[in-house]
């Protein structure tokens, strides 16, 4: 890390801001999600901040809109998968979940992590993983929409996503 003295005085606290490294972890002062680790090559770390600039309440639409465009690769599937495993905050994971079905990739290869992230007790975390399911164009297995159903059904008090989320998965089973 860059000790502020061995910084230009010109760049100081603005360019580089003045971050206390203890606070990073503090959920009151900043959302800290670790992604990668010591291995993380370049591309990778390319990645990450296309999903922080995603979750960032300060970038623009069209920053956004850009980070988008550049996650379309099939290696973005494991971060944004790996991000929403690890973050706390449902209005972030919403978004997260959001980039999935927006990039356009396939995740069918998570459907049953997305069918949990359905019985999530935030309308917008389950209303977004719904829409992942809703677009994956890849066939599930019976016994995957099965699994499904079974998941769904065990939720306490379901929301309208998880109601829709069955509906369809047994639409599929009877058309099938």
């Amino acid at each position: 890390m860059i000790n502020e003295t061995e910084l230009n005085e010109d760049l100081s606290g603005d360019i580089i801001p003045e971050i206390n490294p203890e606070k990073l972890f503090d959920e009151k002062e900043y959302s800290t999600i670790i992604i990668g680790n010591d291995s993380t090559n370049k591309k990778d770390i390319e990645l990450v901040d296309y999903i922080t600039i995603l979750i960032s309440p300060k970038t623009s639409r069209e920053e956004k809109d850009e980070a988008l465009i550049a996650l379309k690769q099939p290696k973005a599937k494991e971060f944004l998968i790996n991000a929403i495993t690890k973050t706390k905050k449902s209005e972030q994971k919403a978004i997260l979940i959001a980039a999935c079905w927006e990039i356009g990739l396939d995740f069918s290869s998570h459907y049953q992590f997305f069918i949990d992230l359905i019985c999530s007790n935030n309308f917008l975390v389950s209303f977004e993983a719904l829409t992942v399911i809703q677009e994956m164009e890849a066939e599930i297995t019976k016994e995957e929409e099965t699994l499904a159903i079974k998941k769904l059904s065990k939720v306490k008090e379901p929301n309208v996503s998880v109601s829709d989320a069955i509906e369809l998965i047994t639409n599929k089973l009877n058309i099938a």
